[in-house]
Parts: structure tokens; sequence; C-alpha cells
């Protein structure tokens, strides 16, 4: 009964993550760049953004996706990009070279997820500075389409380096640092979860805050601390590559994410 008692106790600790895959967009068949399922651009900039994001994509490899829906439904918006990223496998597998520019329109968040291998031009502080500067304006006016075209291109700037480092670039606090310093944390927090729940036989109480499933601390500090290490949630999400027919977008290509990137509102 311990045993059993115990596990419930785990999937209860881990439900959040259950439960957010349950509420992500499958990867898009066929597959294309720009995503709107909040409906927010019309067929004209929608069309604009994915000629301009595929002509990207076939001269660098370089993936910029673009996803709009309308509400997280109260999950934090990094792990629902950060699944996003990995279960569609944006970016190339080897080169992990992709960015996913997720808003929400009715929470009136966004998030830039960086993949690894692009973390170096695009590091968090840029990415911010991109969503203060190029996405909050034309978002507050409603003008997605502004937002995001702007966005994009200086994605694509910082990506070749061309894009203005803000003041303090050289200073900032890099992300290289979780590695195996994270994972030791994180295996000290498991055992301190297993060790909780050995104590309270089974109560489980401690682990929850006000807020319910999504202030579980548990969930929130390993994917933190794992983040930088390409397991997560697993759903890197395959895909064959560029198959680049008809001058369209040829699919994703397997990428990866361990979190950087930044998150904002308008």
């Amino acid at each position: 009964m311990k045993l059993i008692r115990n596990i419930v106790l785990i999937l209860l600790v881990c439900s959040p993550f259950l439960v957010i895959g349950q509420n992500i967009p499958s990867r898009p068949n066929p597959p294309k760049l720009v995503n709107d399922q909040a409906d927010v651009l019309s067929p004209d900039e929608e069309s604009r953004l994915e000629r301009k994001l595929v002509a990207y994509d076939d001269s660098t490899s370089n993936q910029v996706v673009i996803l709009t829906i309308q509400t997280l439904e109260g999950y934090p918006i990094e792990e629902y990009a950060l699944k996003i990223f990995r279960d569609w496998g944006i970016g190339n597998k080897t080169t992990n070279n992709g960015v996913l520019i997720l808003a929400v329109i009715e929470d009136r968040q966004v998030r830039i997820e960086v993949g690894y291998g692009l973390e170096g031009a695009i590091p968090d502080i840029t990415a911010n500075q991109i969503i203060r500067n190029d996405i909050a304006p034309g978002f507050r006016s409603n003008n997605y389409y502004e937002g995001f075209d702007k966005a994009s291109e200086s994605v694509i700037k910082a990506a070749a380096g061309e894009y203005k480092a803000p003041e303090g670039y050289r200073t900032r606090t890099g992300k290289s640092g979780k590695g195996i310093g994270g994972m030791i944390v994180a295996f000290i927090v498991i055992i301190f979860i297993l060790s909780n729940i050995n104590r309270r036989g089974g109560g489980g109480g401690g682990f929850m805050s006000r807020r319910g499933y999504r202030g579980l601390v548990g969930p929130s500090i390993l994917a933190s601390l794992l983040g930088g290490g390409g397991g997560g949630w697993g759903g890197s999400g395959g895909g064959g590559g560029w198959s680049g027919g008809g001058g369209g977008f040829g699919g994703f290509g397997g990428g990866s994410s361990g979190g950087g990137g930044a998150s904002g509102s308008w």
C-alpha cells in the first residue's frame, strides 16, 4: 500500500507535465512556419510572413516559427513554449538552429524560445530587447503583423551578427552554468521529494501552494534545472529534415531547445 501511495503522489507532482501535453497543438501537417491559430493575421499577412521565413530557412537552414494561440489556460508560457519547440522539432537536429515566437492573445503574453545552436547569437537579453522594441508596440495597437514582421527581421539580423546588442550584453549572466551543477542540484531535489513523501506517509500537501498544481515546487525546479540538458519532456519530434520541394517549407528537422530566450507581455 505504501508503494502505491508513493506512486500516486509522484504522479500528482508530475501532473502539470501530463496535462500540459494534452493542450499542445499538434505539429502542423502540411508543415508551416507561420501558424496563426488565434486568427489575428489576415491571409495575405500570413502568406507574406510565411514566404519570408521559408526563404530564410532555404538560405540558412535556420527555422523561425510563429505560433499564435488564444490562451495558456494558466500554464507558464516558458514550459508551454519549450514543449512546443521539442514536440515539433523546430530547427535542425544536429545544429538546433530554431527559434519559436509564441504569442498568447487573450493572456497578452509572448515568448521567444531559442534553440541550443542560436543561443550564442540570440542570448536572453537580446530576445528580451526584441520583445520590448519590436513585438510589444505593434501588439498594443493590435497590429500583430507589424510585431511579427519586425521581430522576425531582428531575429534574422541577430543570427547573422547584425543586431546591435543592448547595453550590458557583455556582462550578462550566461546560462552555461546549468550543466553538471544543475544535474547535481536536480538529483538533490529528487531525493528531497522522495524523502518528504516517505516522511509524510503519503500526505503530499507540503508540495502544494495556494495556487494548486501550478504552484508545485518539484516540477518547476526540475524543469528549470534540466532545461539546458536536452532531456526535458523528450519530445524532440523527429521530422525528416528539409525536403525543399516546390519552394514551400519542407518540414521541421528535429531540433530542440534548452529553455533559452525571453518572455514578456504587452
